[in-house]
């Protein structure tokens, strides 16, 4: 009896050791960090991208070398993101900004569908970090 109980628990410890941690755990969100072209359709050469940083700021920037349009703060709240956004030339700089939501309706490594605050549907897709590049006559940092 507890031999064949122990082959059952060694056959499941093997099965879950050959599904990927990503298929094991359905509940960690995929992460937000990273460069996102703004649109229906991937466009990582130029248009409009939001600018995720680990840290928790963001920028609105146009690719490939644009400087920033909007700056803010974001947070992951797994269902939404929460954020702020100043657009330059960042009037009412004296008062807190808004913190705004994007609910998420699709969350994938490579495009984020979400709502904003308006009802109006956002669409991202992932771009490489190399998308994003040193504007011309800017010494690299």
């Amino acid at each position: 009896m507890i031999t064949s109980q122990l082959r059952v628990t060694l056959a499941g410890a093997l099965i879950l050791s050959s599904v990927p941690a990503s298929a094991q755990d359905q509940s960690t969100p995929v992460p937000i960090a990273g460069v996102w072209s703004l649109g229906e359709t991937r466009s990582c050469d130029s248009g409009p991208a939001w600018v995720f940083f680990a840290d928790g700021y963001c920028a609105e920037v146009q690719l490939p070398d644009g400087a920033p349009a909007a700056v803010g703060i974001w947070r992951d709240e797994g269902d939404a993101i929460a954020y702020t956004h100043a657009h330059m030339p960042f009037e009412g700089h004296e008062r807190p900004m808004r913190v705004r939501h994007l609910t998420i309706e699709e969350r994938t490594a490579e495009k984020l569908t979400a709502r904003n605050y308006r009802g109006v549907t956002r669409t991202f897709h992932r771009c490489p970090a190399n998308s994003l590049k040193v504007p011309a006559g800017q010494d690299a940092h």
